[in-house]
């Protein structure tokens, strides 16, 4: 009877354990990995989350019209935080932003590789760079 007990709860246990694994995602899945766009634009939001910090970026688009773009960091809030990131020195700052394109055909979305703050020059790794935070 223990042995049957014990087997019920392994097999609870690893039915528990395997979820959050399934809940996580390639990022070759959603962006296009081979491909590398750069866009300008000004910084309206910056959220640190876990599993991927992310930020909004307003690129004006031919008519100069802006165009929000969701801007997806390859780390999470941890590692950011031990980057020093905070997202009061993001929000509001002209910035151009590098990263590989959402696999969307029109989309407006990318997983972020390099941003440069255009006031100063500072260049900031949302993950995936040399000498970046780890990819999570």
């Amino acid at each position: 009877m223990k042995l049957r007990s014990l087997a019920a709860a392994v097999a609870v246990a690893a039915a528990f354990f395997t979820v959050p694994a399934d809940a996580h995602h390639s990022f070759n899945t959603f962006f296009d990995m081979s491909k590398t766009v750069k866009i300008e634009g000004v910084v309206t939001s910056f959220r640190l989350v876990s599993p991927h910090s992310e930020m909004m970026v307003d690129v004006p688009d031919a008519s100069g019209k802006p165009v929000a773009w969701r801007i997806t960091a390859r780390t999470g809030a941890v590692n950011a935080r031990r980057e020093g990131w905070k997202p009061e020195d993001f929000i509001g700052k002209r910035v151009t932003v590098e990263g590989n394109p959402t696999r969307r055909e029109g989309g407006t979305a990318m997983a972020a590789g390099v941003v440069t703050l255009l006031d100063g020059g500072r260049v900031v790794c949302l993950g995936g760079c040399p000498g970046g935070p780890p990819v999570q």
